[in-house]
């Protein structure tokens, strides 16, 4: 069973009723304030010792109706239960304080009546409050639960992405080398080499959901050699990037899947070079753009590339990148998160 925390509840309701109702009756003390305190002193126990009742009996109807819904059930029994309760114990006490002496006023139908009333009236009141707090405390429970979940399938889902970029690439590293291997033994060596320094930084960046541009560029100039190696000069890659953003950070491997997708789709010979350029611009975006020389033959394309850095994007609650095609340049401006922006997150 769940434990109340109506500590300031009860300091502050048990004396306000106390006090506030005992008001009503000051002139028929004939203003004697020494039966006032006296009266509202029994009074106070009698109240605390009703509001512990009445709580044990609002514990014990959530305990037995505990879903959401059961909460038309839950209220019912909640409050059949402070009536009877309150009916018992307002008629009880009004008849021994009549009995003892301690009510100070004479004790008639019409006592009876109001006390029921009042008590009634207080119940009906605090007990609205205590369903008031509950409801938004399972509120703000089933928003924290919500946004846990939510946070889980997130996750999950970008783990699938990422799943994803690490199988694709190697798939296409293998088939770069294995033509290598037959054509160029000496190349193949050298694409080896620059392939563990690739696969090196996946290693260092499986579990990260940001880098920094840096260590982007790095990994790029590591992945272009492989390029490089396969195509020379029928490839180039040139860079302008603003120092000031270095450390700005973007999903890792975006920069890889970008140039891939460019080798993908267009043909790459010596008389025309493909082209990428990484540039950044005054909006905190880094624009990876590169020539358009589609192959003779149609590629095949589900553009699982472009949907895996939008989607990493999203997850992580970054702007989407932007794509352009003006059919001489493809061009994608990936927004960067700058070191300030992403602490306040």
């Amino acid at each position: 069973m769940e434990k109340l925390n109506d500590r300031w509840i009860k300091l502050i309701g048990i004396p306000a009723v106390e006090f506030g109702t005992n008001l009503f009756y000051l002139e028929s003390y004939h203003y004697d304030w020494l039966v006032y305190f006296r009266t509202s002193f029994f009074g106070l126990v009698y109240i605390y010792l009703m509001w512990e009742l009445v709580t044990r009996w609002l514990m014990w109807a959530r305990a037995r109706y505990p879903r959401i819904e059961q909460t038309r059930k839950r209220i019912l029994m909640t409050f059949a239960g402070y009536f009877v309760l309150v009916t018992v114990g307002q008629v009880s006490v009004v008849w021994l304080f009549g009995v003892i002496g301690l009510a100070g006023v004479p004790i008639v139908r019409e006592v009876y009546v109001a006390q029921l009333a009042g008590g009634y009236a207080v119940v009906l009141v605090v007990g609205a409050v205590y369903e008031i707090l509950y409801y938004f405390s399972k509120l703000k429970i089933a928003i924290i639960e919500a946004e846990s979940a939510q946070k889980a399938q997130l996750q999950h889902q970008f783990d699938n992405l990422k799943a994803q970029i690490n199988p694709h690439f190697l798939f296409n590293s293998l088939n770069s080398l294995g033509a290598l291997i037959g054509e160029n033994p000496r190349q193949a060596t050298a694409f080896l080499d620059e392939m563990s320094s690739v696969y090196r930084y996946l290693l260092q960046t499986g579990d990260r959901e940001l880098t920094t541009l840096r260590q982007e560029l790095a990994f790029i100039k590591s992945y272009y050699h492989l390029l490089k190696t396969r195509y020379g000069s029928a490839i180039a890659l040139y860079r302008e990037v603003d120092e000031a953003l270095l450390d700005a950070q973007l999903p890792p491997l975006t920069l890889q899947l970008l140039v891939e997708n460019a080798v993908k789709h267009n043909a790459i010979l010596p008389e025309n070079p493909l082209i990428i350029s990484l540039l950044t611009t005054e909006a905190n975006e880094l624009v990876v753009a590169n020539t358009i020389h589609r192959k003779s033959t149609r590629v095949v394309s589900n553009r699982v590339g472009l949907a895996n850095i939008a989607s990493r994007y999203r997850l992580l609650g970054l702007p989407e990148p932007v794509i352009e095609d003006d059919g001489k340049f493809f061009i994608v401006r990936l927004p960067l998160a700058v070191r300030e922006a992403v602490d306040k997150k």
